[in-house]
């Protein structure tokens, strides 16, 4: 309990900001000072505030007996003071960059990703002094690697390789060394992230047959096996994490072993082996705290508050989730916070608690923005092209060294036919010029006119499916007020007049056989007008509630699909109270959400939420499937057609999707009491 309550406090200090200063910390350095991140604190006061309550009032639980949680309301530096004593006596710029480096690469090792970007930046500016000679190339690709492992550490993945890159081609000219290899394996791990996986993979391939260095190569194998992870390849996965562990030997405490036993339970939860993997999580979690590396820590408490929500321990999962989230925010690794909410939202999701799901929702998707705003994605993919453009040239070059000393022969021996080749071209160069720009002014003439075709042509078409759309929608709209209108006359007028006779006919007691004749024709025709009737109007939505016949549909899919497909509404009982269009509406967006997801996403898991918050209807989607760039993908007609209806109830749409990590639709309605 003193764990528990220790942990509070911090929790408490870091919301009211208690004994946090306002400014950035710095560590002394002599002269100069280092600033660390500075303490954002900045999440939904309700949300956190609930958890912090929460455990005020907790029990210990069985796993606190064994496994220590800690949040931290500081950012630890662990570097040795005489390495910062060493760097302010350097009186050099040949003696400062290899210390500046090494304290990078220090904070590099216990996650400190501002730390680590903080010296990279230093060493960039310091190479371009005019002191720093033949170092310089060297020391500005070192530096782009410590900015790139930093930028990777905080999810700037467009930053980081962009720094990779620029550290590969610093490295052009000079012979390739170490530097080089881990600059090459960075660009692998962040075109892991991206998702371009076939990139990684050679990456990986070649890192892995270094054979001077085998904790480089362990390294390599662990994110080999994360690349098969990420294309369903578990068997070759296991494989790739077993050769790191082989290649560590008896490293069992070091940072890169656990992160092979994290890949390993994270294996594990994928297979739903929850028991196999929370002894793992608990083992990191321990050495973690001893060896320092509270980046590793973290991530062991994300995954064993997710293993907890799991097999149904929400409160376990509520207080580990919780307390990583704090770090994350203290430490700005923007990524890992994105992880964590989700985790989170999806803890309070099954639990039932939509209104902080909802939240965390909101929180996100603005953390997905946040991290998107921070991207470059055009420059990036310029300076990736001029790098392979480059290493092109030096493939070239060293080509053309091999072959100097046959050329120069060839060369002289060729001088004396350029010399009369010289004095014709000299007439034929001017005439094939004129020539060559005129064909250059037809192709251009020729390409404008057929792409101004084609652009008229799209137009035209787009007018046609709008009108189309338009004509369609009014048609519909007009043909179901028809038929409510003559249900209506037929149930009201005919069906009145025949109860009426009906019972005239019941009040004659003594009947003759053609009143009884009668009689009956009389409540067979009744019968038929109320059938009539009924059939007129969307007669499912009348006799059956709304969220079954959602749960119906969703059972349909499952069936034949491959789909894992969640269905949860709260409350139930007001859902199925909205009104007869809007249920109508509401049924054929769910079904355009899910055609999408199933003709083009290739989704495994799809979430689908129904809930109340005050007078707001909320409908949340989720799938997990390949996702896309909402930015340049064009809208089509589902798209239109979902956009349409949310307007006509005075709605709003939210659509978060990204290349390889699946999308999010958000419908919010609101609903008059």
């Amino acid at each position: 309990m003193n764990l528990i309550f220790s942990n509070l406090l911090v929790h408490l200090k870091l919301i009211l900001g208690v004994g946090i200063p306002q400014q950035s910390r710095h560590l002394n350095t002599g002269t100069k000072t280092e600033p660390t991140a500075l303490l954002r604190y900045q999440c939904h006061g309700s949300f956190l505030l609930k958890c912090i309550l929460f455990l005020c009032f907790l029990s210990p639980l069985n796993a606190q007996e064994k496994v220590n949680f800690k949040a931290f309301g500081y950012m630890p530096n662990l570097v040795q003071d005489s390495l910062y004593t060493s760097l302010n006596k350097a009186n050099s710029t040949r003696e400062r960059l290899p210390i500046l480096y090494t304290i990078g690469k220090e904070h590099l090792v216990y996650g400190n990703a501002d730390s680590v970007v903080h010296y990279a930046h230093r060493i960039l500016a310091v190479s371009k002094s005019p002191e720093a000679f033949v170092m310089t190339k060297l020391y500005i690709a070192k530096g782009n690697e410590l900015l790139g492992e930093g930028k990777y550490l905080n999810g700037l993945y467009d930053q980081a390789l962009e720094a990779f890159i620029n550290g590969l081609s610093a490295m052009a000219t000079i012979k390739k060394d170490s530097t080089t290899q881990r600059l090459r394996l960075g660009l692998g791990k962040v075109y892991l992230q991206k998702k371009m996986l076939d990139k990684a993979e050679h990456i990986f391939l070649e890192a892995t047959s270094n054979e001077e260095d085998s904790i480089f190569a362990a390294e390599a194998y662990l994110y080999l096996g994360r690349n098969f992870f990420e294309q369903d390849k578990y068997v070759d996965a296991i494989q790739a994490y077993h050769k790191a562990q082989e290649l560590l030997g008896d490293e069992t405490t070091s940072k890169l072993s656990m992160e092979i036993r994290l890949a390993l339970a994270e294996l594990a939860i994928k297979e739903k082996n929850y028991t196999k993997a929370l002894p793992i999580y608990e083992t990191i979690l321990n050495e973690g705290l001893q060896q320092s590396y509270f980046d590793v820590y973290t991530e062991a408490v994300l995954g064993y508050g997710s293993a907890s929500r799991a097999l149904g321990n929400y409160q376990v999962a509520e207080m580990t989730l919780s307390m990583a989230y704090a770090n994350a925010m203290q430490w700005n690794r923007l990524d890992l916070q994105k992880k964590i909410v989700n985790s989170l939202r999806r803890t309070y999701a099954t639990k039932g608690d939509y209104e902080n799901a909802y939240n965390l929702m909101t929180q996100y998707t603005a953390l997905s923005s946040e991290i998107i705003a921070q991207q470059n994605g055009r420059a990036i993919q310029e300076l990736e092209y001029k790098y392979q453009t480059l290493q092109k040239e030096n493939q070239i070059y060293e080509l053309k060294e091999e072959q100097q000393a046959k050329q120069s022969e060839i060369e002289r021996q060729k001088t004396i036919k350029k010399a009369v080749l010289y004095g014709f071209l000299a007439l034929l160069v001017p005439i094939f010029a004129l020539l060559y720009v005129y064909y250059q002014k037809l192709q251009t003439q020729s390409k404008l006119n057929q792409q101004q075709e084609e652009i008229n042509s799209q137009r035209i078409a787009g007018l046609l499916n709008e009108q189309e759309l338009k004509l369609a929608r009014t048609s519909l709209h007009a043909q179901q007020e028809e038929r409510s209108r003559i249900a209506q006359q037929l149930h009201d007028s005919i069906g009145g007049n025949l109860a009426g006779i009906k019972l005239q006919m019941a009040n004659i007691d003594d009947k003759n056989e053609l009143q009884r004749g009668i009689m009956t024709q009389i409540n067979e025709t009744y019968e038929l007008v109320r059938e009539i009737s009924h059939n007129l109007t969307p007669r499912k939505f009348n006799e059956s509630a709304f969220t079954l016949l959602i749960e119906e549909y969703v059972a349909k899919l499952k069936g034949s699909s491959q789909m894992e497909i969640t269905f949860q509404a709260h409350p139930k009982e007001r859902i199925n109270n909205l009104g007869e269009p809007l249920k109508v509406a509401l049924y054929q967006i769910i079904q355009e959400l899910f055609t999408n997801t199933i003709k083009h996403a290739e989704a495994k898991q799809v979430e689908l939420h129904l809930t109340f918050h005050k007078t707001i209807f909320q409908l949340l989607f989720e799938d997990d499937g390949s996702g896309f760039n909402v930015n340049e993908t064009k809208k089509g007609i589902g798209l239109y057609n979902i956009e349409n209806k949310i307007q006509q109830w005075n709605g709003t749409l939210h659509l978060d999707s990204a290349i390889g990590r699946g999308t999010a639709v958000s419908i919010e309605i609101p609903i008059n009491a």
